[in-house]
C-alpha cells in the first residue's frame, strides 16, 4: 500500500535531512505506529506519505504508484485514497461539523451519501450534538474529533494521524483509537504518528526513529 526505498526527507524546504534512507513498507489492511520524541522527524514523514510534499531523493510507491512517475492528475488520484489528520487540522471554521466532514467524500465524488456517513462518523465519534455547529465555535478537543473525521470518512483505503490523538483528553482518546481500529477491522490501513505507542496489541507493527533512521520492532499481522 506505501512503500519508501531509500527517502531522505528534510524538515522544511531547503533544509538538510532530517530522516536518512528510510526503507519500510506497510501492507494494506494493516496497523503501523511510527514512534519518537518531538524533532525526529515525523510530521516530515507523515506530510511525505500523505503526499502533502516530495522527498529529496528516494522512492515512493503509494497505492501501488511509484509517485514521481505520475502526473498532477494521476497524484490528484492517488492522494483521494489517502485520509490524513495533521497535528492541526486544516478546517473551515465558519461551516457546521458535518460540512466539514462530508468534504473529503465530495471531493472523491461519494456525494450521494455523504451526509449520511458524515453524521456516522460523528455519531460514533460522539460529535453529532455539535453536528450543526460551526467548528470555529468548538473546542481544541471537539475541532481535533472533526479533524479525525474528515480523515477517516467514508473508509479510505489509507488512513494517517499525526499525533492528534495525544491532544485528546483519556477517553476521547479511547472513542478515537476504537474508531481507527474499526476502520482497521474493514480494511483501511492505518498509520498512525506519535511519541508513544498506542495500540495494545500484537497485531500493531512499531518502527521507532532513532537519529533520522527507522527501525522496526516486529512483523506486519493483518488486523
Amino acid at each position: 500500500m506505501i512503500a519508501c526505498f531509500d527517502v531522505a526527507i528534510a524538515a522544511n524546504a531547503g533544509a538538510s535531512p532530517v530522516v536518512e534512507d528510510l526503507s519500510l513498507q506497510i501492507e494494506a489492511g494493516s496497523w503501523h505506529e511510527i514512534v519518537g520524541p518531538a524533532g525526529t522527524g515525523k510530521s516530515a514523514i507523515f506530510d511525505v506519505m500523505t503526499l502533502r510534499r516530495k522527498p529529496l531523493r528516494g522512492r515512493l510507491v503509494v497505492a501501488g504508484r511509484n509517485v514521481a512517475r505520475l502526473s498532477r492528475r494521476d497524484l490528484a488520484v492517488v492522494r483521494r485514497e489517502v485520509g490524513s489528520c495533521p497535528q492541526r487540522p486544516v478546517l473551515l471554521p465558519r461551516r457546521t461539523a458535518v460540512e466539514n466532514t462530508i468534504l473529503p467524500m465530495v471531493v472523491r465524488g461519494q456525494n450521494s451519501q455523504a451526509v449520511e456517513v458524515a453524521e456516522e462518523t460523528l455519531g460514533f465519534l460522539g460529535m453529532l450534538p455539535e453536528r450543526d455547529k460551526p467548528v470555529g465555535a468548538l473546542c481544541d478537543q471537539r475541532r481535533a474529533l472533526v479533524g479525525l473525521a474528515m480523515a477517516t470518512v467514508g473508509e479510505p483505503a489509507v488512513v494517517v494521524i499525526d499525533g492528534i490523538h495525544e491532544t485528546l483528553e483519556p477517553a476521547v482518546r479511547g472513542v478515537a483509537m476504537s474508531w481507527l481500529e474499526r476502520l482497521c477491522e474493514a480494511g483501511s490501513t492505518v498509520i498512525v504518528f506519535g511519541r508513544r505507542p498506542v495500540r495494545r496489541s500484537s497485531q500493531a507493527i512499531r518502527w521507532r526513529l532513532r537519529d533520522g533512521q527507522v527501525e522496526t520492532t516486529g512483523e506486519v499481522e493483518r488486523c
